[in-house]
């Protein structure tokens, strides 16, 4: 009892530490780090975006120089089976869905270029088939690794803009030389349909529950709701025609504008709002519609990379690009 009694054991630093007292001058935090994509990754997400690129311009090239056609509607149906084509993807090889339906258009598109109007509506939702953008970013999910897998899917959404908004401002400006530009943009798009090969990983995608539990999210109603009303006042039919250069420089001028300010928003909707005001303008100043398009154009990808999740971008891009799509087709029509 009387045995001298030893000093408990130290604590570990990091529960007791000891180190000198914090520096008397201001710490600055480095620069947030930007998710880069390894070369091979690059190579491979490049290509993916040229496929998605291309398809993206043949469709809005042949929707913009077709008019108010009831035809329309089929392709808008045609956009909207992006889903499908990812599922279609776990099920049987993606080159060969990819490379069908690239046939299928390439096919559609000749028909509607050689044979004039008694083809123009079969090839019109034959070039609409190829919405490749899910199977795309169900590839690169599956390829790769998940802290550079965001990177990727901004490429995709980048190309899918780009190539959207040329594609529109071809159609409504020459409408005679986008039906061949579109398709040589089909047979352009074709270099990336081995990168969809089988790496031996599983082929996964994205369950309908899982689009559902977006839509139903406050951002991607929002964005959704945004984008169709913006594309349905924005491609109302025009009561006369706009000149071939204001409609070819319009899309991009509005693009090239809204993305250099859409850094300075408050928030990842404010520029699709923005869109939606300059769509409600173009009412009464027709020519603003082509440039509130070129807005949306600029504003889906930028709002999916500020405001959705990173696990979730693939799926509210995918539902905002379907949006803009079926607007653009319920607009032209009514």
């Amino acid at each position: 009892m009387c045995a001298p009694v030893s000093e408990p054991p130290r604590m570990p630093e990091e529960f007791e530490p000891k180190a000198t007292p914090r520096s008397r001058f201001r710490i600055i935090p480095p620069a947030p780090m930007r998710p880069s994509l390894l070369p091979d990754e690059a190579r491979f997400a490049m290509r993916l975006s040229i496929l998605v690129g291309c398809t993206e311009l043949a469709a809005w090239a042949w929707f913009a120089r077709a008019g108010p056609r009831g035809a329309a509607l089929g392709w808008a149906a045609g956009r909207l089976l992006k889903p499908a084509w990812a599922l279609l993807g776990t099920r049987l090889p993606r080159p060969a869905v990819a490379y069908a339906l690239l046939f299928l258009a390439v096919f559609g598109a000749a028909a509607g270029l050689l044979g004039g109007g008694q083809f123009a509506s079969a090839a019109l939702i034959a070039v609409s088939l190829p919405a490749l953008a899910d199977l795309c970013a169900s590839c690169a999910a599956d390829s790769i690794t998940v802290e550079r897998r965001s990177t990727a899917y901004a490429w995709l959404d980048m190309a899918q803009a780009l190539g959207g908004a040329v594609g529109l401002a071809l159609g409504a400006s020459f409408a005679g030389m986008a039906g061949v530009v579109g398709a040589l943009a089909l047979l352009a798009g074709a270099v990336g349909l081995p990168e969809l090969r089988n790496r031996g990983t599983p082929r996964s995608t994205w369950t309908a529950d899982a689009y559902l539990r977006v839509l139903q999210s406050p951002f991607g109603s929002q964005l959704v709701a945004l984008a169709f009303f913006g594309a349905f006042l924005a491609m109302q039919p025009f009561p006369k025609p706009i000149p071939g250069w204001a409609a070819l420089l319009l899309p991009l001028a509005g693009m090239a504008i809204f993305a250099r300010l859409e850094p300075r928003m408050p928030n990842a909707v404010m520029l699709p709002r923005m869109a939606l005001g300059l769509a409600a303008v173009g009412l009464f100043v027709p020519p603003v519609r082509l440039l509130a398009m070129g807005t949306l154009f600029a504003a889906i990808p930028a709002s999916v990379a500020r405001g959705a999740g990173e696990m979730d971008r693939p799926l509210a891009s995918s539902l905002a690009w379907s949006a803009l799509a079926l607007g653009a087709a319920v607009g032209a029509v009514l």
